[in-house]
């Protein structure tokens, strides 16, 4: 999809960081932004209408919809709200997201059952309501936020990694199905980075060779891929050699690598906002 121009551009967890990051720049490129966040206090203030005006400085329309990814009725009712004010959509990007660090037993089972439920079933919850519209679409794109913990094991956030690596496969998958079925027309981009600089990550320290990355930069890689309809974003450098080392090397070199490079403390003094 390299001409973005006038296309709609659908986002969850779209009111700040990485969602706010990733609007900000489609705008750019021309695009429409819906922002969907299920932060009813984000619409309720000061912050929706600042955020809406710097993106329609840019030149580009935006509309905001409350919507939590995790109540799928609820996702129908606010796609007929979409259809009736915007029209059909032209690209999904699903980034919403949470995370909740600790050993395993010391986090309650709410907090990973709420982990899998936005990371995971919400975008398959999202998928099966909008694929369908961006089928109908002469050319459509899907933005999948993964994360390079799918790759190697995270102690610390260990549901988290586990739902990222499920988004991968499941945006794999599908891929292929669209192609299978006919849909070449609807890309995927799956976007797998290492740590970001976002409030969800507040604590955690970079592992050796890969830096933190900012919100800004990881935001233009995903609408680049999106105009190439590039199947992956690995960001930043060094996560790109991930799917290579573990599928060459047996696992007890790449655990031995991931405690080199500190990947198996990196979570140890993890704050994050979604801690409570």
């Amino acid at each position: 999809m390299k001409d973005l121009k006038n296309k709609k551009v659908l986002i969850t967890g779209g009111a700040r960081g990485i969602g706010k990051q990733i609007a900000l720049e489609f705008a750019r490129q021309g695009a429409d932004i819906i922002i969907c966040d299920s932060d009813k206090s984000f619409f309720n203030k000061t912050e929706f209408k600042k955020n809406r005006k710097e993106i329609e400085d840019i030149g580009a329309s935006c509309y905001g919809f409350y919507l939590d990814v995790t109540k799928y009725e609820d996702i129908i009712r606010e796609r007929r709200s979409i259809l009736d004010l915007v029209g059909k959509i032209d690209v999904l990007v699903n980034n919403a997201g949470v995370v909740f660090g600790g050993n395993f037993l010391e986090v309650p089972i709410v907090k990973h059952r709420l982990t899998y439920d936005v990371n995971t079933y919400g975008i398959i919850n999202m998928l099966h309501v909008f694929l369908q519209d961006l089928i109908d679409q002469p050319t459509a794109h899907i933005v999948n936020i993964s994360s390079a913990s799918g790759f190697v094991p995270l102690p610390g956030g260990s549901t988290y990694a586990s739902s990222k690596a499920a988004v991968t496969s499941l945006s794999e998958s599908l891929n292929i199905e669209l192609k299978r079925d006919g849909n070449q027309h609807v890309g995927m981009t799956i976007v797998c980075p290492g740590y970001v600089q976002t409030g969800m990550f507040d604590g955690v320290k970079g592992p050796i060779l890969v830096p933190i990355l900012t919100p800004e930069k990881l935001a233009k890689k995903i609408v680049k891929a999106v105009q190439k309809n590039k199947r992956f974003v690995l960001e930043p450098t060094f996560i790109k050699f991930l799917p290579f080392i573990k599928g060459v090397f047996p696992q007890f070199v790449l655990d031995l690598f991931c405690h080199a490079m500190g990947v198996n403390r990196s979570m140890d003094l993890w704050k994050g906002h979604s801690r409570s």
